[in-house]
């Protein structure tokens, strides 16, 4: 099921030295759980993220005071960029528009996060 009511990891993630071999590692420094409903992008938006460059795929409303400015969505067994936001039908929330990442390395960390803390 592509879109309806998900679990949602909200997440930033910073590059990490280790000081015992030097190799730097992706960690989430910050990261929440939600449960809200995921939609698929309208047409309109597509086309506006198109001429941006983005790829724009879903669309998820989250509460004004939960959200700190995150880069990273995780859902699905998938890391999703976010990559505009708007206003949603109510002034309490805003509306995140998301297109799917390619950055591995984060998608791990996440799912370390997850392993560790859920």
């Amino acid at each position: 099921m592509l879109t309806g009511v998900k679990r949602v990891i909200l997440a930033d993630v910073a590059s990490v030295q280790d000081m015992a071999t030097g190799d730097r590692t992706k960690v989430v420094y910050r990261a929440k759980v939600i449960l809200k409903n995921v939609e698929l992008v309208g047409v309109q938006t597509v086309q506006v993220g198109q001429i941006q460059g983005f790829n724009l795929t879903f669309s998820i409303t989250v509460p004004r005071i939960m959200y700190d400015s995150e880069k990273l969505l995780y859902f699905s067994g998938e890391l999703y960029e976010v990559k505009t936001m708007g206003k949603a039908k109510l002034p309490t929330e805003m509306l995140l528009n998301v297109q799917e990442s390619s950055d591995i390395e984060a998608k791990k960390a996440v799912e370390v996060w997850i392993n560790e803390n859920l």
